[in-house]
């Protein structure tokens, strides 16, 4: 089932290489949908979830794999010319994406366009659909919506969140409940903040140790 996609940019991040490359990222906001509720919205781009996980149901091979976040990579291997110009940077992605944000979810296309770029003669209403790249310059296939909006109606909504129970796991490559790989992310910080904060003390104790040696 293919939705009539609509995307909503969320931010621009610096990723973990180095150097980093830098990614305009597409989240599920909010990451959890309410699944005990068919009248709460619907998260922002929940399209591109439901479309990964019908995908990753229908293609069956182990190694399966999507690099966590739906992103757009920007830039490869960026590089500061100092801290001062990187906060500047980013300062003005975020202005920049809140302006995209006033305008709410937004098609991927504006219109009915053939895998050639040739603009359709009577292209149907909805169209921002699935695209096939052989590269980067050329298209091979796209897949017209098929799942038609509204999609506010308990019956789409239970199909929708039906394919939103579960997400892929690409570190044990396989299915695990919604909200699983957030509160580990989650659990992993407030590590990090344990082991930062007993660094912390035990510097502290040094400290008062050797002052009282002073004394």
């Amino acid at each position: 089932m293919v939705p009539q996609i609509t995307v909503l940019p969320t931010s621009v991040v610096a990723n973990a290489d180095n150097p980093p490359e830098l990614e305009i990222r597409f989240d599920m906001e909010p990451p959890l949908p309410d699944f005990n509720d068919l009248n709460a919205p619907l998260p922002v781009n929940w399209e591109l979830r439901f479309l990964h996980n019908q995908l990753f149901r229908y293609f069956k091979f182990p190694s399966r794999f999507c690099p966590g976040a739906f992103h757009s990579t920007i830039v490869r291997k960026a590089e500061f010319r100092s801290p001062m110009h990187r906060e500047a940077y980013f300062a003005m992605c975020d202005a920049v994406i809140k302006k995209w944000r006033l305008g709410g979810p937004q098609p991927l296309n504006n219109g009915g366009w053939d895998v050639d770029g040739s603009e359709l003669v009577d292209p149907p209403q909805h169209t921002s659909g699935l695209w096939l790249f052989l590269d980067r310059e050329n298209i091979t296939h796209f897949f017209p919506p098929n799942f038609l909006p509204p999609y506010d109606t308990p019956e789409k909504k239970k199909i929708i969140l039906e394919f939103l129970r579960k997400e892929w796991d690409e570190e044990t490559l396989s299915w695990v409940p919604a909200g699983t790989k957030m509160k580990r992310a989650q659990d992993l910080e407030e590590e990090k903040g344990m082991v930062v904060q007993k660094e912390v003390d035990g510097e502290v104790a040094g400290d008062l140790m050797a002052s009282l040696r002073c004394w």
